[in-house]
């Protein structure tokens, strides 16, 4: 009878074992990108590397890239609907196609988070069970307010794609960084307006003067509408140029560089704050930038799923933060930089309490559009 007792002891204790460590549920996540673009890959790349490390979630991470139409992505969330996924994450192409998207999900019951890209404005927005992005507008606005401290006053501003949302707001939050330091901005009634209405050629005024480009986010074209433009105006006809992403960052060197000009000699900045921009900035190469980490961004997005499928309360709708490093203060900063596509130092970082990475952390806003 003891040796039944304690048989029946063991079996239990090994019941009670295996099920305090029984092997999570496992989940399936959809994930589509708009276009190939090593911003939207580091966003994968690091959510795919927490969920590998975490021993709490078994996820399958299927990832679809489009090219950059908007019937590619109502396709590939039809396709993750019909599959029967257990959640959908999204940068999207536009707006009112993200609308018709998680219009899709919720008549599946599957939840729906997007990424990057604000689609804030369609009146389901909030049926999206999750949404991160940086404000694009604060981005810009870093960058203009080192534009204007330094002088820089005929500016060539190098626009992801002219007229988008992220470029549009990157452009809005520059110049209002103009208004905000008494800058006369002549026959425009705002900032919004100039933003919004554009000029051709360098035009403005004797505090800000603006050329407008775009570059496509991309190293190349940014670089030949660079050389373009300095053919045309000759190399005294601009002071500065905002080039809002680093890929087009890199081109505008190169063309001021290969045109004969030396970087120095003009104001220069950008948005992302690639690990590159960090060394440019603190050699002199380029005045500022702004650290928008892609890293940082897939890392909430790994911190809502994981409290969704827990059914855990979290933050749905943040602006993650951004940093603004310049020649002043990047060596002051340079340990607190968050990486932007190094995984593993990203990752080094998180574990070793350097960077601020919980979205419960005030550093973390709410986002712009989504509350009320």
């Amino acid at each position: 009878m003891k040796k039944l007792s304690v048989l029946l002891m063991v079996v239990i204790m090994l019941f009670a074992f295996t099920g305090a460590h029984a092997a999570p549920e496992p989940k399936t996540i959809g994930f589509y990108a708009d276009n190939v673009d090593s911003y939207y890959a580091a966003i994968t790349d690091v959510l795919k590397a927490l969920a590998e490390k975490d021993p709490d979630v078994d996820w399958t991470i299927d990832v679809i890239t489009g090219t950059g139409s908007a019937a590619e992505q109502l396709n590939a969330v039809q396709n993750f609907v019909t599959t029967g996924y257990d959640a959908i994450c999204v940068i999207q192409n536009n707006a009112q196609t993200t609308s018709e998207c998680i219009q899709m999900a919720v008549d599946a019951g599957i939840p729906y988070f997007g990424m990057t890209h604000s689609f804030a404005s369609v009146a389901n927005a909030k049926d999206a069970v999750g949404w991160i992005g940086f404000n694009f507008v604060n981005e810009g606005y870093y960058a203009g307010v080192d534009a204007a401290e330094k002088g820089a006053k005929k500016i060539v501003n190098v626009e992801g794609v002219l007229g988008q949302g992220s470029a549009a707001a990157q452009s809005l939050g520059f110049i209002q960084a103009y208004v905000d330091a008494g800058k006369d901005i002549g026959e425009f009634e705002s900032a919004e307006a100039w933003a919004a209405e554009k000029n051709s050629g360098m035009a403005g005024t004797d505090d800000l003067m603006l050329y407008w480009t775009s570059g496509g986010w991309m190293k190349d074209s940014a670089k030949t509408a660079m050389a373009n433009i300095i053919t045309e105006l000759g190399p005294d006809g601009f002071d500065g140029v905002y080039g809002q992403n680093t890929p087009m960052l890199e081109g505008i060197v190169e063309a001021i560089e290969e045109a004969g000009l030396d970087p120095a000699d003009y104001w220069l900045g950008g948005g992302n704050g690639r690990e590159i921009t960090w060394e440019w900035v603190r050699d002199g190469v380029t005045d500022c930038d702004v650290n928008q980490s892609a890293l940082l961004e897939g890392d909430a997005l790994y911190q809502m799923l994981k409290a969704y499928f827990a059914g855990e309360p979290y933050r749905q709708y943040i602006h993650p933060y951004l940093t603004a490093l310049d020649t002043e203060n990047i060596n002051e900063i340079w340990d607190s930089l968050v990486p932007f596509t190094d995984v593993e130092a990203y990752l080094a970082k998180r574990e070793a309490g350097t960077i601020v990475y919980d979205i419960n952390d005030p550093l973390f806003a709410d986002a712009v559009g989504f509350t009320g």
